[in-house]
């Protein structure tokens, strides 16, 4: 063999060595590539349940701060509202590459925004004494479904990483093999081909002597390559490493979510397409009197939820349950029954979410509560109603039969004095002509009295359908039914309102309060102003006089029943008035307040719902 031929033999085997050391560093990078999209998928599914619960301890918190009204359980509701923005941008940034996943994103931020939009309502509610309100809101389920809808779609988003985590998992491994491979196989190859040149040039070893320092040198080449490519797989092992670790800390990760799913009060179970347990929380087994082992795998319908209250099959196609299921829709039903391991029918409200995969529907799950106690709770309400109701009726007539029977004696004596009187003739002394004028007024005042009882009991009791009132000419007409002397001026200042409500109660108000001021404002030259001003829910309505003026210390005593501030020989009233007026506007959700001090008139200030139908609602 020529020299010639020996020396391209000899940069055959140095090319091979390059091409194998090319080919392992080809493969290294690709192995690392691998390495960092798995670490970018753990990351991924790490900030889903970060996120995850964050929602749910803001609604744990929520709970408790409503429960309890501590607001204390308020901090990881409020740490909340700007963790979860920061972890939904996080999630987003990773999953960039991800349409699907950005859409998911786009759908769980809607979600989690309405989650703690139902939150705050319920929290600001508490916070201004409306806690029945909010508690209301709560047992909508509204929380609870976005909750579940929030958990389904992260359920989604961690399925979709665990899927491409096996993916790229596979990669790494694979790629890892052919590190190892090309690495053993090149190293083998470099190996022989120096054998093979050593063993050619040993036959012309004076002519092959540069020669031979060329592969001793890309030996020595060859040995530094194997060095860097031992290193490397060094590296690649405790990327492996690293791997197993990220994998323990996702199981661990799983069962913090199954021991908080197990920790809720909530009652919840799951199950697949064809309607078989697949998991159930410890309340929901010991709410229907079963261990979880002994529901799992088995149909949900046959066992839960086979009949009706009244006993009557429940057959599988009428089923909310099962037809929101092919749906694949959510639903909320509020009283039906699921029967107990003892046969025993338990009534429960319950919302069922779809479980999808890929599109389809692979399951649900089911969330509900017992309301057998709101159940006994609304049947004694409308007992208690009803009970009212007679006890009202009762009251009108026992009202009725006492003002007629109190009153024909009163007559009687007013008719007797005034007998009395024609029958003396102008023989009447003065003295007696004046005890019988104030034998008379006493029975008027009687009369009177009489009659403002009955008004104060009917007060609230005796409702009428609301109708649009124009507040300005209802005060017209009660300006005119009085009668004021013509030195009594009463001013009605314009952009008086036009509300929906029952029109006498309101006009009760009204008359009483300028029937006050005409009666107690004996100057000349008196002034009364009537005005109203926007109050967010509610009018204020002002009536306003220059008349005496009420001392401060009995603003709050001239409200109660038969109270007045002067003699009624002096000023004839019966002091129920402006009782009347406080008991009307509070049963209406109003309140009403006097501003005013001796000599500088009074201003009486109420307020009146803009609609019959909110304070209703309230």
């Amino acid at each position: 063999m020529s020299l010639r031929l020996k020396l391209t033999a000899a940069l055959g085997v140095a090319l091979v060595i390059l091409l194998v050391g090319v080919a392992s560093l080809y493969a290294l990078r690709q192995s690392t590539n691998a390495a960092a999209a798995v670490e970018h998928s753990e990351m991924v599914r790490v900030q889903l349940e970060r996120a995850l619960t964050t929602i749910v301890n803001a609604e744990t918190g929520q709970r408790g701060y409503l429960i309890t009204q501590d607001t204390n359980y308020l901090a990881p509701y409020t740490s909340a509202r700007t963790d979860l923005d920061h972890e939904i941008a996080s999630i987003r940034a990773l999953t960039g590459d991800s349409p699907l996943q950005q859409s998911r994103i786009d759908s769980l931020a809607l979600i989690a925004d309405a989650k703690l939009v139902t939150m705050n309502e319920t929290v600001v509610l508490t916070q201004s004494g409306n806690r029945d309100s909010a508690l209301k809101i709560v047992m909508t389920g509204r929380g609870a479904e976005l909750t579940h809808r929030a958990r389904s779609m992260i359920d989604e988003m961690e399925e979709t990483q665990s899927e491409q985590l096996t993916e790229r998992i596979n990669i790494y491994n694979s790629r890892k093999r052919a590190v190892t491979l090309v690495t053993v196989i090149g190293s083998l190859l470099a190996a022989t081909l120096s054998i093979l040149t050593m063993l050619w040039l040993r036959s012309g070893i004076k002519q092959l002597e540069e020669a031979k320092d060329t592969i001793e040198e890309q030996s020595t080449e060859l040995g530094d390559e194997l060095t860097r490519s031992q290193s490397l797989t060094d590296r690649l092992a405790a990327s492996n490493d690293d791997l197993q670790q990220a994998n323990t800390a996702a199981e661990s990760a799983r069962v913090r979510f199954e021991q908080l799913l197990q920790s809720t009060d909530e009652s919840i179970f799951g199950m697949d397409a064809a309607g078989v347990c697949t998991f159930v929380n410890a309340s929901g087994a010991q709410l229907l009197g079963y261990e979880r082992n002994e529901l799992l795998g088995r149909n949900i319908h046959e066992v839960l939820h086979h009949h009706h209250a009244d006993g009557s099959p429940y057959p599988l196609e009428q089923c909310p349950i099962h037809k929101a299921m092919l749906d694949g829709t959510s639903v909320r039903i509020a009283d039906e029954v699921f029967w107990t391991r003892a046969g025993r029918a338990v009534p429960v409200e319950y919302t069922s979410s779809p479980i999808l995969s890929g599109g389809q529907t692979v399951g649900a799950v089911i969330a509900f509560n017992d309301i057998t106690a709101r159940k006994r709770a609304e049947r004694e309400r409308e007992r208690l109603i009803g009970a009212l109701a007679r006890s009202n009726q009762e009251l009108d007539q026992f009202a009725y039969v006492a003002s007629h029977d109190l009153k024909a004696p009163l007559r009687g004596i007013a008719n007797l004095s005034q007998w009395i009187e024609e029958d003396l003739g102008e023989s009447v002394p003065p003295d007696v002509s004046e005890k019988m004028a104030l034998v008379r007024g006493r029975v008027q005042r009687l009369e009177a009295l009489i009659d403002g009882i009955l008004q104060y009991s009917r007060a609230g009791r005796v409702r009428s359908a609301a109708e649009q009132v124009d507040v300005g000419l209802l005060v017209k007409e009660v300006v005119d039914l009085l009668a004021p002397p013509p030195d009594v001026t009463v001013t009605i200042e314009p952009g008086m309102p036009t509300i929906a409500t029952e029109r006498t109660p309101l006009q009760q108000v009204f008359m009483n309060l300028i029937n006050n001021a005409i009666k107690y404002n004996r100057r000349p030259g008196a002034r009364i102003t009537v005005s109203s001003r926007d109050a967010g829910s509610m009018y204020a309505f002002s009536v306003a006089d220059n008349g005496p003026g009420i001392e401060p210390e009995y603003h709050d005593r001239i409200f109660g029943i038969f109270q007045t501030l002067e003699s009624r020989d002096r000023v004839e009233g019966t002091g129920i008035g402006l009782s009347v007026v406080k008991k009307t506007v509070e049963l209406h959700g109003g309140s009403v307040t006097v501003h005013s001090a001796l000599g500088e008139g009074a201003i009486f200030t109420f307020e009146w719902p803009k609609s019959t139908e909110e304070t209703t609602a309230a």
